[in-house]
């Protein structure tokens, strides 16, 4: 397969943890298969329950993720990601809907992974399919932990 390359993708992936430990060649192939998607400030990328089966990295711009809260009434911020968070790392993984409502705070350009770009990285470059599956379990484990912490402080 021929790439056109990227740069400006393939040097944001660099510079964010989970892609880190690729290749420029290895992201430049994460990266082909990236679409950008453009959101206005206050506009919804994703609604809690919606599909999921798509990461998102974020190229410009910044969110925050809400969550509604347990006895229904309202939403809380649970995170803040600018340039180089990823987000939707979960229903990539589980095929379930999104957990949580993600809302651009100021104009947001977002690079998009499908669950079917993710299947031809796995078919075409099992190696480079492992190492992203590397970087997205210690994504995991990060976030995990993190969240252990904010329970461990709330009870």
């Amino acid at each position: 397969m021929e790439l056109k390359i990227n740069k400006e993708l393939t040097e944001l992936l660099g510079e964010t943890p989970m892609f880190r430990d690729l290749f420029e060649e290895e992201r430049a192939e994460i990266a082909v298969r990236m679409e950008l998607h453009q959101f206005d400030s206050g506009k919804e990328i994703f609604r809690e329950g919606d599909p999921g089966g798509q990461l998102l990295v974020i190229f410009s711009g910044s969110v925050e993720v809400q969550k509604s809260r347990s006895h229904g009434i309202g939403k809380i911020v649970i995170a803040r990601f600018e340039r180089g968070g990823v987000l939707g790392e979960m229903s990539l993984v589980d095929g379930m809907p999104r957990s949580a409502t993600v809302v651009a705070v100021k104009p947001t350009k977002v690079y998009v992974l499908t669950q079917d770009g993710l299947d031809e990285i796995i078919e075409t470059n099992p190696h480079l399919a492992v190492k992203f599956m590397k970087g997205l379990a210690a994504l995991l484990s990060v976030r995990l932990r993190n969240t252990s912490g904010w329970f461990a402080d709330v009870f």
